[in-house]
């Protein structure tokens, strides 16, 4: 909440004043106030930043909803930045509480769980102690969903949904009022965040397959096929899935590819000589060595990713060598298993690392099994047993606190100023039209101090504070829907003229020189229609 909630506010420091942005929120928050502004006045449904592309293969519910609200009068910038978080956070913090006391009611493990849920992080201060000797930048090093839940809404909107369907699911016989319940969930996860809806989505399976016998076997055809039904509905609704295939498959079974850099990256769990043996003993074939290489590897991944929840697991194997696992945890492990395996062994078109998201929902769920543990020792007679829980909480806090070091700084981390929100408002207000603005530069970016937004990363903001399609950028998740961003990219690199056939407006600033090149292209009139300090806006006429 910290921050999320402060970005898109207006606000002043020193000099600078304009609109600030915390963490990734000048790039991913603004890239859906661009789809919510611009992409839903036309259907098909444009994507902000590719002139000539539809959205294809991406979750846009949430965005939709982000539109709608636009449309009563709440500001899409408002609602993402202010509305949501408060929203989400009432209603995620009382699902909490209710599955927490249907799986055991008592304070201890409710404030357990809770704790766990918000507080703990991954043990990748480890490696930073270890790299850099502090525990400082330790947050964003491995995924830690104390980020990165406010970071990406979609993902935080997502859980309040897994956390309904499992507490529709927990000690309940599945009949037809409570499978339409939890499809039609899973119908808004599908279309909220796609790797939400495919966990989701095996979590009912599971939960209807382990009810299945010969008295009940053609009442659960009749769920899964409810389900199933469902769920394609939603895919097609949301995904336009005969589009987004055209650009190639969104995943590749590329097995431990990610799994990999835990041993592979010099600032993680680095090891040259395991690397080098691994690689060589592929070219032989599948053995014994490399066998015990790669369960070191995913070993490894699990426990640095998970920090202290990687004992939950641990606890909830011995319950099975017990034979005391019920149903519900039972399905809560499988469904873990399950993100893990997609996360290892699957890459993702456009961002290869992408699949990790899968992984986002084991982390969230382990803390169900991390909190019986540690209510199981609190509860004991020993003292030593007791003391293990305040260790648990000792080493599983130490990322969270440096997410307050590391993010919840004024000023944040960009802003856009003043002079721009002047041309953006401007521009806002003229006729349609499609906008060529500048290619991002990191040389720009300045390393120390407060950035303007166009210095501090590649971001749609441009659309999104004029509701007008941009002719390229932002290719991040262009690249996500399968779009080839490498043509236009070079088009206006080279300052090729034939695309001022395609733009109505030039979007100069005045610290990019390359994008001056267009305003002297022949066979077309260009007229300065605004300018000031830092910006030049030109109006592009055949």
């Amino acid at each position: 909440m910290l921050i999320i909630f402060p970005s898109g506010s207006n606000l002043c420091f020193e000099k600078s004043c304009g609109i600030f942005f915390w963490g990734v929120h000048g790039h991913d928050g603004i890239w859906h106030l661009a789809i919510s502004n611009f992409s839903f006045n036309s259907f098909p449904f444009n994507a902000p930043t590719y002139f000539g592309a539809q959205m294809s293969g991406y979750n846009y519910l949430f965005d939709l909803i982000i539109r709608g609200l636009s449309l009563i009068g709440i500001p899409a910038i408002i609602t993402y930045f202010k509305i949501f978080p408060v929203v989400w956070f009432l209603i995620f913090t009382s699902l909490l509480i209710v599955l927490a006391r249907k799986i055991k009611d008592t304070p201890v493990f409710v404030f357990l769980y809770l704790f766990f849920t918000f507080f703990v992080g991954s043990f990748s201060y480890f490696l930073t102690l270890f790299h850099n000797k502090s525990i400082w930048g330790s947050a964003s090093l491995l995924a830690t969903l104390t980020v990165h839940t406010m970071s990406n809404l979609q993902f935080a909107f997502s859980l309040p949904i897994l956390l309904g369907i499992l507490i529709i699911i927990k000690n309940k016989k599945p009949n037809m009022k409570s499978v339409l319940m939890i499809s039609a969930l899973n119908f808004i996860n599908l279309g909220i965040k796609f790797y939400g809806g495919a966990i989701t989505s095996f979590v009912i399976i599971i939960y209807l397959l382990s009810y299945v016998n010969k008295k009940t076997l053609l009442s659960s055809v009749k769920y899964l096929f409810v389900l199933g039904l469902t769920s394609i509905l939603s895919i097609i609704i949301f995904y336009d899935p005969f589009s987004s295939v055209k650009s190639g498959s969104v995943f590749s079974f590329s097995p431990l590819s990610l799994i990999h850099t835990i041993t592979e990256e010099p600032s993680l769990f680095y090891s040259r000589q395991l690397t080098n043996a691994r690689y060589f003993l592929i070219q032989n074939g599948i053995g014994p060595k490399l066998i015990l290489i790669e369960a070191f590897n995913i070993a490894a991944f699990l426990f640095f990713y998970l920090g202290v929840r990687f004992f939950g697991f641990i606890y909830i194997f011995w319950q099975i060598l017990r034979k005391k696992l019920d149903r519900f945890n039972l399905n809560i492990l499988l469904t873990s298993i399950f993100a893990f395996t997609l996360t290892a062994v699957l890459v993702q078109k456009g961002e290869w690392w992408n699949v990790i998201q899968f992984f986002f929902y084991s982390i969230f769920l382990s803390n169900i099994f991390l909190a019986q543990l540690s209510e199981r020792l609190f509860m004991s007679r020993s003292i030593l047993l007791k003391f293990c829980v305040f260790l648990i909480i000792f080493f599983g806090i130490p990322t969270t606190i440096d997410v307050i070091r590391q993010y919840a700084v004024f000023p944040g981390s960009s802003y856009i100023s003043k002079q721009e929100l002047d041309a953006l408002s401007f521009l806002k207000y003229q006729p349609k039209g499609v906008v060529l603005t500048p290619i991002y530069d990191p040389s720009l970016k300045l390393n120390k101090g407060l950035n303007d937004l166009f210095r501090a990363e590649d971001s749609a903001y441009v659309s999104a504070f004029t509701g007008k399609q941009s002719y390229f950028a932002n290719p991040h998740p262009l690249r996500l829907m399968g779009i080839d961003v490498n043509p236009r990219s070079s088009l206006i690199k080279n300052g090729d003229c034939k695309i001022m056939s395609e733009i109505d407006y030039i979007y100069e600033l005045h610290t990019d020189s390359k994008i001056k090149q267009f305003i002297s292209c022949k066979n077309v009139i260009v007229k300065n229609i605004f300018a000031n300090d830092l910006v030049t806006i030109f109006k592009v006429s055949n």
